[in-house]
Parts: C-alpha cells; structure tokens; sequence
C-alpha cells in the first residue's frame, strides 16, 4: 500500500515537471515592428515548436525561414536561412524585454524593435468561411 502511494506521488511529481518544463518561450508568438528597419521585417512568427519566419511588406512568403533556440530566458537565437537563396545562413538574436517588446538583432547590431501580438487565424481562412456560410 505504502510502495503504491509512493509511486503514485513520484510519476505526478515527474508529470508536473515535464508540464512545468514545456512552457512557452516568451519569444514564442507574432511580432509586428514598432517601426520601419533597415532589413524592411514588418513581421516575425516564432512558433513554440522551434521555427521562426521573418515577413516584408507586400510579400505573402517569408524573407528568412529559422530555427531557433533559447539562449536566456528571455532571448532567443536564430538560425535563418534567405528565402530565395536557401544557401545563404545567417544568425539573428531576439531580446524580449518584460513589458512584450523584442530587440531583433544581428552581430549586436539593432535591426529594429518588435512588439508582440495577439494571434490571428490566417485571414483566407476566415474570409474561405465566411464565404461558405453566406452561401448556405
């Protein structure tokens, strides 16, 4: 009895520290710049699963494809590839700073600043549903 109360509490301490252990990096989400920057990024996806995009004004595919790792808790680095020429790698880091603005960098130099935002659904989705539902 004693033996099964004791496994029990140890697989839910474990399981509460594997939960506690996959929490989202403060990085992880949609960034959009407080500003125009030298590289022209208007947008940054970072996705909890360890991929990031970098997006331009008036271009619906990304300009940088990423993966990232966590290098702090509160940074991130980039290992990016360009979109065009996928032979062409280059490192990028994130500095999210407490109040939910970023610090994009390259070779410690500022790229720009980036705020985080909410989640949107892909905008053809919503307007492909949309759709259907006038239909009917």
């Amino acid at each position: 009895m004693h033996l099964a109360y004791s496994f029990r509490l140890l697989l839910l301490i474990a399981l509460v520290l594997a939960l506690t252990a996959c929490a989202p990096h403060p990085g992880a989400g949609n960034w959009q710049a407080d500003a125009e920057n030298a590289m022209k990024i208007s947008r940054i996806n970072v996705v909890f699963e360890g991929t990031a995009d970098f997006y331009t004004p008036g271009r619906e595919d990304s300009i940088r494809r990423c993966f990232w790792a966590a290098i702090g808790e509160r940074s991130l680095q980039f290992q990016c590839v360009q979109s065009d020429n996928t032979d062409i790698k280059e490192t990028y880091q994130f500095f999210v700073s407490p109040t939910g603005k970023a610090e994009l960098k390259q070779n410690e130099q500022l790229i720009g600043v980036f705020n985080k935002i909410p989640y949107q659904a892909d905008n053809k989705k919503q307007s492909s549903s949309k759709q259907k539902m006038e239909q009917k």
